[in-house]
């Protein structure tokens, strides 16, 4: 489907990325599904939802969606909205709903400064970046939209026929029309190897149906290197694709994946190998 996927627990942090994606699916001419999920736990915790007071939940839930809902349809009209209220675990509603609808992205949001209440707010969304096969856009606590002009993704120019998700890297910039710039950092020639050359070649030749440019740093700092291009060369979106395996382990395991998300000035996509 055309569609953008927006989980929401209908909190503020929530509502920016709803708003981010709103903005998106006008710009790019694609569909809205809001969805939410009341939350079941085996658990004895004072937020656990009991099988006796799943009905209201579920009433309360459906009550704040509809509401939501047409308030939105009100704010855009010419967008196709769409929602949905589940219950059961996070994790396997979103996993058999996005089989079900196969979203164009799931968009979330995640707050700013990785303190303790941040992390536990951002706690599904790292979640689902990390164990959804979907594409997924991580929406900073300010991030605004604005049309994608830039779009950064790291590479490290290893095995790039099995380890690049060439559909949805191409599927993003044909529909942005924005310009793809790769960029590998390396320290000292750490990682060049008598084969980088080829897979440079191999990957350029992958992408030859869209516009794209190769970036080369020198830093031992991966983390701080990215940071540094995507604010001095104004990109307005990050491509992470978690690899193990690799020189960039130490990046994106996941207390660094979350580090990344906490403190990225725009959205991340995040995409998985093949």
């Amino acid at each position: 489907m055309n569609t953008l996927l927006i989980p929401t627990d209908f909190s503020p942090v929530a509502d920016n990325a709803l708003t981010y994606a709103l903005n998106m699916a006008k710009a790019y001419q694609l569909d809205i599904t809001l969805f939410h999920v009341v939350q079941v736990s085996n658990l004895i915790t004072p937020d656990a939802v009991y099988l006796d007071s799943i009905p209201g939940y579920e009433a309360q839930a459906n009550e704040k969606m509809d509401e939501k809902v047409a308030f939105l349809k009100a704010q855009y009209p010419d967008l196709n909205i769409t929602h949905k209220v589940t219950t059961g675990l996070f994790l396997d509603s979103m996993k058999d709903f996005c089989d079900e609808i196969n979203p164009v992205a799931l968009v979330m949001g995640i707050t700013g400064d990785g303190g303790a209440v941040d992390k536990i707010i951002g706690s599904n969304a790292v979640l689902a970046m990390n164990s959804l096969a979907y594409p997924m856009i991580v929406v900073p606590k300010q991030g605004q939209f604005k049309p994608l002009q830039k779009i950064c993704m790291a590479c490290d120019l290893r095995q790039v026929v099995t380890s690049t998700p060439l559909l949805p890297i191409k599927a993003f910039v044909k529909l942005t029309n924005a310009e793809l710039h790769l960029l590998n950092i390396d320290f000292n020639n750490r990682h060049f190897t008598p084969e980088t050359a080829d897979e440079l070649k191999t990957l350029d030749d992958m992408l030859d149906s869209v516009e794209h440019k190769f970036h080369f740093i020198d830093n031992e700092n991966i983390q701080e290197a990215i940071d540094d291009f995507i604010t001095r060369e104004h990109m307005d979106l990050l491509i992470m694709i978690p690899k193990k395996h690799s020189f960039f382990d130490s990046l994106f395991h996941k207390s660094k994946t979350k580090e990344m998300l906490y403190h990225s000035h725009i959205p991340v996509l995040a995409l998985h190998q093949r």
